[in-house]
């Protein structure tokens, strides 16, 4: 068999082979000419898998495969076993913090957030979803029963959905799955029915391994929420938003922090969601906020020592549309188990 046979049999997935070797056996074709002997030395020949761009090997072993005595091709680290690419997170070509520009009060993103969907719910209403691998997105519960009875299931709610990610590309959703918690904590699961390329415009957000959602910090929504004529925007827009203080922002919402003296009393007339599970952000220094719409986005934060964005947070209360003074959302710390259990087990 030729190696030019061989390397075309062992393509797998996003991966693909690049020969920087020569080959001690003997070969027949012509396009795969023998290397010339040398003194006292032998040729070893070798085959290196690589990742296309916006990929990464994801098992152990550097790619690299040898043919042995018996024509098999073997990896130091794994043996016969094929590498594997996955899909990089939280590498924007275009990070939003080297191209912030302000449109008429609103930040306009350059594709600076491939992790952002828009979701269209039940009779037409946008809400966002964030892309956290190239088949599954985080979105809200409240998100999903959009226009649904409290009763809908999981299996109802899919076929009302549409989902677009990058430049409106529709994608087809499979299923649904709602935290088993989701009137406490507001979130829930879509897996598609196939994995997305991943690009320059389409890329997952990169869940984290620490909580990012400390007090003063300040992080990036996008989202196709209402604007300042309460309409929903067209294009994608996006904020840089402060953490509040989380005492704070109970004050607000609920009037004490003590459980028994809590009373409603949210300037627009709806609660937020509050508890262990969730942090507040406040608006911008341009009084600018998320609202209508925006829910289901990601709260993301550019950790700069390893040059990669992560989401802190996925907008759950998208209610404060500057009326009231923080946004209210769900800790990704606090989902990554069942997040992780959730996506192993389909």
């Amino acid at each position: 068999i030729t190696l030019g046979a061989l390397v075309a049999l062992l393509l797998c997935g996003q991966l693909f082979a690049a020969d920087f070797g020569n080959d001690v056996t003997d070969f027949t074709d012509d396009s795969c000419p023998k290397p010339p002997k040398i003194a006292n030395g032998h040729v070893n020949h070798m085959v290196r898998y690589q990742c296309n761009t916006y990929y990464r090997l994801r098992t152990e072993g550097d790619g690299v495969y040898t043919l042995n005595s018996e024509k098999q091709w073997i990896n130091k680290d794994i043996g016969e076993k094929l590498p594997e690419c996955e899909a990089v997170c939280g590498k924007p070509k275009n990070p939003v913090d080297q191209v912030q520009r302000i449109i008429g009060g609103s930040l306009d993103a350059k594709g600076s957030f491939p992790w952002q969907a828009k979701m269209i719910s039940r009779h037409g209403l946008t809400t966002g979803a964030t892309l956290i691998n190239e088949q599954w997105l985080l979105t809200t519960a409240k998100n999903l029963f959009l226009n649904h009875t409290e009763n809908a299931t999981a299996e109802d709610i899919a076929p009302t959905l549409k989902l677009f990610v990058g430049r409106r590309q529709m994608v087809e959703i499979e299923k649904v799955v709602l935290h088993p918690n989701y009137s406490m904590i507001d979130i829930g699961l879509i897996k598609l029915k196939q994995k997305v390329p991943v690009n320059e415009r389409v890329m997952p957000i990169c869940l984290p391994s620490k909580d990012y959602a400390e007090v003063g910090r300040v992080g990036y929504v996008s989202g196709w929420g209402r604007n300042v004529n309460f309409n929903f925007t067209e294009h994608l827009k996006y904020v840089m938003l402060p953490v509040a203080d989380q005492s704070n922002c109970v004050l607000h919402y609920e009037g004490s922090t003590v459980p028994e003296k809590k009373t409603p009393k949210s300037p627009v007339g709806v609660q937020p969601i509050l508890n262990e599970h969730t942090f507040c952000a406040g608006m911008s220094k341009y009084q600018e906020d998320t609202c209508y719409g925006d829910a289901g986005s990601a709260f993301v934060i550019h950790d700069l020592e390893d040059d990669t964005w992560y989401a802190a947070g996925i907008l759950s209360f998208d209610k404060s549309c500057t009326v009231a003074e923080y946004g209210v959302y769900v800790k990704v710390p606090s989902i990554l188990d069942w997040v992780r259990k959730t996506i192993a087990d389909e």
